[in-house]
């Protein structure tokens, strides 16, 4: 079923679904080319300039890039719009409201600019972009200019823009238990339970906040009120009615009627030859991992950007932490095979030596993330993590799995009693279990079939949490994950790259300022 379809350039949408500045393209485009003027190998920015902004030509990036060096970032940024006379450009293929509204932004941007500016004494493009990562690190925006109220248009906002607002006709769609109530919304940020438990007293009180937003769009209607849900949306997941139409159903102030769905969902490749056809993507051996499969799944798009055009993803402080940790364990694992005790204070100083050499891309979380990583090291030495001499370290496996090869590199094997034992570090939060499974099976998989290892068990040792899960049901997680990764494989095979735009995975995706289907 679906609520609305636009009907060609006839109809007006007024979309006021981002409530960040920073989310608008508009400021994404000014942002991609302030980035290659820092730094012209940035290839994530480049490719949104040469797909998005033509008019930034290489001429203009290498004039602007010298300037760069001495001149005002205030200045620059003139010179820039000037340059590539952008606002001029957007609005020739835009309608008079948006152009304003982009316009309005664009100045928002410079504001921003300037007001960075006057508090800080460099004005250089480089301590710029150094306060804008902070900027998008934190998630603190202010909000976009507000389109024109009035005409004939229909307006699209989220519940929370919807408070104080009242229309004759109001949709509210996604009525199915995820969306609306949402599950498992996590906190920003952990808290003690201490802290936590006066907040939010259990799953009951978030739901009960949901049922009050949904009162809220409810309550914005004059005349009509649609409550839509469906089936399925994106992916083959059927979805489950909201809780709440039970609770509707029962005030009998409810009329329903079932759409039939117009439509197959179908996946189609982007226009302008963005995505490679069927017969460039049959080319050569087809070579994945759990973070090729797992990417794909995400988002094919976000796989595409990362294995087909080969755009380089920035590693953030987390990953590099990950990176340390890990080879802190593999040099602590060939300690033990050579038969030595890993002290305190052996761990200690190989922490220091790959610390040292690592080159951590955050020096203001630099001594934090060094001292949590060491006191992740030394509980997990204590809790007996290294009495046990590992069989293989960092073993890198490929392995033929129908039509393409499995590759990847497994942390550490045990030899066990009953056989052998993977195991998987984590230096990060617990992962969802279906990624967690999905993840060790398939090492599982690789192993069995690459490395003639059998029988197989597995742990996952979370670090940050000094805990350790055994995974049951090894042979049957090892079947799903062949049948997941084959359909992966399948897809990738017919060219399959349409994006899957959702908000969550677009902020935390590497490849965002390249996408211009990213929420």
């Amino acid at each position: 079923m679906r609520g609305w379809r636009g009907r060609g350039r006839g109809d007006r949408r007024r979309g006021e679904a981002s409530c960040r500045v920073y989310d608008r393209p508009e400021i994404r485009d000014v942002i991609a080319m302030l980035r290659v003027l820092h730094d012209p190998s940035d290839q994530v920015a480049a490719f949104r300039v040469k797909t998005r902004t033509p008019e930034c030509s290489e001429a203009l990036v290498d004039a602007l890039s010298s300037l760069a060096q001495s001149m005002d970032v205030r200045d620059l940024l003139f010179e820039l719009m000037n340059g590539t006379r952008y606002l001029d450009r957007r609005s020739a293929t835009i309608e008079s409201s948006e152009a304003a509204r982009v316009a309005a932004n664009v100045s928002r941007l410079a504001e921003a600019i300037a007001e960075f500016c006057d508090s800080s004494p460099n004005h250089s493009l480089a301590a710029y972009m150094a306060h804008l990562d902070l900027v998008l690190l934190s998630g603190e925006d202010e909000a976009p200019a507000a389109p024109e109220r009035g005409g004939d248009a229909i307006s699209v906002m989220t519940i929370h823009q919807a408070k104080g607002l009242e229309f004759d006709v109001v949709f509210v769609p996604s009525l199915v238990e995820g969306r609306l109530p949402q599950s498992g919304r996590s906190q920003r940020f952990v808290l003690p339970p201490a802290v936590l438990e006066p907040l939010v007293r259990g799953r009951e009180d978030v739901v009960a906040e949901e049922r009050r937003l949904l009162y809220v769009a409810m309550t914005r209607a004059r005349k009509r009120l649609y409550l839509t849900r469906a089936e399925h949306y994106e992916g083959g997941r059927r979805w489950r009615e909201s809780r709440f139409l039970a609770e509707l159903r029962a005030s009998g102030a409810v009329l329903e009627r079932s759409v039939a769905s117009a439509f197959l969902p179908t996946l189609t490749l982007p226009a302008r030859g963005e995505v490679n056809s069927r017969a460039e993507v049959d080319k050569g051996d087809l070579v994945l991992s759990f973070s090729a499969i797992q990417s794909y799944r995400d988002c094919p798009r976000q796989y595409w950007f990362r294995y087909r055009e080969r755009l380089p993803a920035a590693q953030n402080a987390e990953a590099v932490q990950g990176t340390i940790l890990h080879e802190v364990l593999r040099r602590a694992g060939e300690e033990r095979r050579l038969g030595n005790a890993i002290t305190p204070e052996r761990l200690h100083a190989m922490h220091a030596e790959v610390w040292e050499t690592s080159g951590f891309p955050d020096a203001r979380r630099a001594a934090t993330f060094r001292r949590l990583g060491l006191e992740q090291l030394e509980a997990f030495r204590a809790s007996g993590g290294f009495e046990r001499t590992p069989d293989l370290l960092e073993r890198e496996f490929s392995a033929a799995v129908d039509g393409f090869t499995l590759h990847g590199v497994i942390d550490r094997v045990d030899r066990t009693d009953e056989g052998w034992l993977i195991i998987d570090y984590k230096s990060g939060r617990p992962l969802a279990r279906a990624r967690r499974d999905l993840q060790v099976a398939l090492y599982a998989l690789g192993a069995s079939t690459g490395l003639s290892l059998d029988p197989i068990e597995l742990e996952v040792v979370y670090l940050a949490e000094g805990s350790a899960i055994r995974l049951e049901g090894v042979p049957k997680l090892q079947a799903e994950a062949r049948t997941i990764a084959i359909e992966v494989a399948e897809k990738i095979r017919a060219g399959r790259f349409d994006p899957q735009p959702e908000r969550r995975k677009c902020r935390l995706c590497p490849y965002r300022l390249a996408c211009a289907e990213a929420l």
